[in-house]
């Protein structure tokens, strides 16, 4: 990649931010990744949506996570940009939701479909449901969270 070039956005959902964590902890987890889908991602300004932050935060009061693991967790969330609610992704929420009423989806996650959808990034997901969209959506990369759930 050139200098002047800007690298791809890549909306990550929930599911891929908790386990992109465990590539690095426990490779085996997710060694039946497509190498060369992780190589994109790697290169890609990657992003989540603040429903993703709303999630992982969540997670912490449920679980419940220890104050160290909270900070560490935090750390590791700020290494992805932050996408903004803001009119261009109601729209898209609107869109999508009108387009997917005969399906089930969890709401959190259609918001950030219209996250993705309304920065023109791919959404990177392991929900298997998210594959649904891919004629709604720029993209839908999808990686399974174990290797028989494709």
């Amino acid at each position: 990649m050139s200098a002047s070039e800007v690298p791809e956005l890549l909306v990550c959902d929930t599911s891929f931010v908790g386990l992109v964590a465990q590539r690095q902890r426990h490779p085996e987890r997710v060694a039946h990744w497509d190498p060369d889908v992780l190589t994109r991602i790697d290169r890609a300004r990657s992003a989540i949506s603040v429903f993703t932050l709303a999630e992982a935060r969540a997670g912490y009061l449920i679980a419940p996570f220890s104050r160290e693991r909270i900070a560490r967790e935090e750390r590791r969330l700020q290494a992805f940009g932050l996408l903004p609610l803001d009119d261009e992704v109601l729209a898209e929420w609107v869109r999508l939701r009108a387009a997917t009423t005969d399906r089930t989806l969890p709401h959190n996650d259609l918001w950030i479909a219209a996250t993705a959808a309304a920065n023109g990034a791919a959404l990177v997901s392991c929900d298997r449901h998210h594959v649904g969209l891919r004629e709604l959506l720029p993209e839908v990369i999808y990686l399974p969270a174990r290797p028989d759930a494709h």
